[in-house]
């Protein structure tokens, strides 16, 4: 039986699992933008597998091809894992994102370890190693992914937005500022068809005010374009709470498409307990256990935000969930994708498909 719940002028209805597969959510978005998921499918079991399919139209790895699983030493690259998940989405009509190409974690301390001749590594050498892990991983799959998130992360928490307030990691330290626009080129040379985007957590936050992370996001991305660097948009990761800015969102989203960039929403998850925005440790949760109250209101805040996305379809490329369900998060106990533990639809599934439908129309924030 279907149950309606009435919450601030939005109807959200629990749904039985037979009516989701009656219509996707990239049947609900198509001419508008991508809908996708982040996932490696080892292990998946064929009922994941099936709701990848019905769902989704794009499909982000969620970490084997990140630096260290992909190349874990110099001489040694791991293709095992991406290869079966590319040729899976081959095989089912759907594209792949990569992620990630240049990252300050999960990145193997090879790069960054004295040359042949023992003496620190120089500019020059870990430079030459990045380029050359760009070129082979990009290249490998050239002409069979959409796109990548070449650099992920690059700005730091905190800070006032008056710099750029790059990590004080390991590439920035070695190579210098520049090695953002190298790796853009290095990708773009490797493929030169292949859609380019920087990634960040938070860099929504302050977007109403030009403040703090977005601030800084805006001065590093209008130095890329300044300095020739190919790129095409900006990943805003999404990991937010149900007291998340949603007005940040929009005018992040605005202030990126002045720059001539695409906005993709590109690790989207609402936690329904907890504050956790992106940085480790994901935190909150309990037990796990989580109100029917707090589902109602998780669906609400999904819905104001798709409301946005659709107002800035010309602008959104792509909208991925980071995760398939409740299981797969790296935010489990916090509950924050659209389907629970047994694939079953929650509230926000439904409040999410009704936007995409023209069913109801989210208030403005």
């Amino acid at each position: 039986m279907m149950s309606r719940f009435v919450a601030s002028g939005l109807i959200v209805c629990a749904i039985s699992a037979a009516s989701v597969a009656s219509m996707g959510l990239k049947d609900a978005y198509a001419g508008k933008f991508l809908i996708g998921a982040a996932g490696d499918l080892r292990g998946y079991s064929d009922a994941e597998l099936a709701n990848i399919k019905a769902h989704y139209n794009v499909l982000t790895p969620e970490n084997c091809m990140k630096p260290q699983p992909t190349h874990p030493s110099e001489d040694t690259y791991n293709w095992t894992t991406s290869d079966a998940m590319v040729q899976w989405c081959q095989d089912n009509n759907i594209q792949v994102w990569g992620h990630t190409l240049l990252w300050h974690a999960q990145t193997g301390r090879w790069f960054f370890e004295p040359g042949a001749d023992g003496q620190p590594v120089t500019r020059e050498l870990a430079m030459e190693r990045l380029k050359k892990h760009i070129m082979t991983v990009v290249g490998r799959y050239k002409g069979r992914i959409i796109g990548w998130d070449v650099v992920n992360e690059a700005i730091a928490d905190g800070g006032t937005g008056e710099t750029e307030n790059l990590r004080n990691a390991s590439w920035y330290q070695v190579v210098g500022p520049d090695v953002l626009t190298l790796a853009f080129k290095w990708a773009h040379e490797a493929d030169p068809n292949a859609q380019l985007y920087y990634n960040d957590y938070n860099i929504d936050r302050g977007a109403v005010q030009n403040t703090g992370k977005h601030a800084s996001s805006m001065l590093l991305l209008k130095r890329l374009v300044a300095e020739g660097a190919p790129i095409h948009g900006v990943g805003i990761q999404g990991h937010w709470h149900l007291d998340t800015n949603v007005a940040d969102v929009e005018k992040a989203i605005s202030n990126y498409e002045s720059l001539g960039l695409k906005v993709s929403i590109s690790e989207l998850d609402v936690t329904a307990t907890g504050t956790n925005s992106g940085a480790f440790p994901s935190g909150g949760g309990g037990d796990g256990t989580v109100s029917d109250e707090a589902f109602q209101q998780q669906a609400q805040v999904y819905a104001k935000l798709f409301g946005i996305f659709n107002r800035h379809a010309d602008t959104i490329s792509r909208v991925t969930f980071w995760g398939l369900s409740d299981r797969r998060s790296w935010r489990s106990r916090q509950r924050p994708l659209l389907f629970d533990a047994q694939l079953q639809p929650k509230p926000a599934f439904q409040a999410i498909l009704d936007i995409g439908l023209g069913k109801n129309v989210s208030p403005q924030p």
